[in-house]
């Protein structure tokens, strides 16, 4: 997968828009993804190009989905812990069958998780709903980013590692996404 995209030519690329707006969209991203980590840290840093590398290869793994905005944070701990191009790509491509509904235009994903969470804040604590209400809030899209890409931008990486390693150890086979069981859930 990776030599299909490798093996397109400059003039090739010119009249793929699609394959070239992806490319465009993850270099832009890469630069600016977890550069404080020294992991990623410097203009020619090998994990950069990791980054990239795994991300267009995705694209040709799943092109209907191609790439959006947000997955290198998903990625990038991932690789990070993994230290393995081949290793990354395969957990990468095994998490985004957890979360690649969050990434379609419909947007229907999203949606209906912020609904829950509403639900869920409204069980929990009605007057802060009503203080959000008021504050024409209620809607959460605050949160938006917080379950896209599972709080990553929220916490300082080391504690996203644990955040995420906690969660794959003790839930994430109980999950629903997108109205399905992840997994069989613990006896």
């Amino acid at each position: 997968m990776k030599l299909q995209w490798k093996s397109v030519s400059p003039e090739q690329e010119r009249r793929n828009s699609l394959l070239h707006g992806y490319r465009s969209l993850i270099e832009r991203d890469v630069s600016r993804t977890d550069r404080t980590n020294k992991f990623y840290e410097g203009p020619e840093n090998p994990g950069l190009g990791l980054l990239t590398d795994i991300l267009l290869t995705y694209c040709m793994y799943h092109f209907d989905l191609g790439y959006v905005q947000g997955m290198s944070d998903l990625l990038s701990p991932i690789l990070f812990v993994v230290q393995n191009e081949v290793d990354a790509f395969w957990c990468f491509c095994g998490f985004m069958e957890l979360v690649h509904g969050n990434f379609e235009e419909s947007q229907e994903t999203m949606k209906r998780q912020l609904g829950q969470l509403l639900l869920l804040l409204r069980v929990l604590d009605q007057p802060l709903c009503d203080f959000l209400d008021s504050q024409d809030s209620g809607s959460l899209c605050f949160c938006f980013r917080w379950l896209l890409i599972w709080f990553k931008r929220e916490f300082p990486f080391p504690d996203v590692l644990r955040l995420w390693e906690v969660g794959s150890h003790f839930g994430w086979e109980d999950w629903e996404v997108e109205g399905r069981s992840v997994g069989q859930g613990r006896s």
